[in-house]
């Protein structure tokens, strides 16, 4: 039984990793990019108005394009996950939040 708790985690790590470096391709001004991940874990401590503030700083990031679409259904808890990515010299340290499903991401912000 605990293999199967295991797999169906490191499945759902991967498909969180994958999300998230599918939305750095398509949002990010580079290409050139590398990205390493924490561990997924949950939250029900981010509000509305704290997605809402991440998802405007996020729009005055020159890291990224313009017009970024998330998922905008409202979630009593939140899946995320930390990364670390590096651009050229600099290092950006992240936490991405996702749905629960995790099929799109939410927000993110600067760490």
């Amino acid at each position: 039984m605990a293999a199967i708790i295991t797999l169906c985690s490191c499945d759902n790590q991967d498909k969180a990793e994958n999300l998230i470096k599918d939305f750095l391709d398509k949002n990010l001004q580079t290409s050139e990019y590398s990205v390493s991940f924490t561990e997924l874990d949950s939250t029900r401590h981010v509000t509305d108005s704290a997605i809402n503030a991440m998802r405007a700083n996020a729009a005055n990031n020159k890291l990224y394009k313009k017009g970024i679409t998330y998922d905008n259904k409202l979630h009593k808890q939140y899946i995320f996950i930390r990364t670390k990515m590096s651009i050229g010299k600099d290092t950006i340290n992240q936490t991405f939040y996702l749905d629960p499903e995790l099929t799109s991401i939410v927000s993110f912000k600067e760490n």
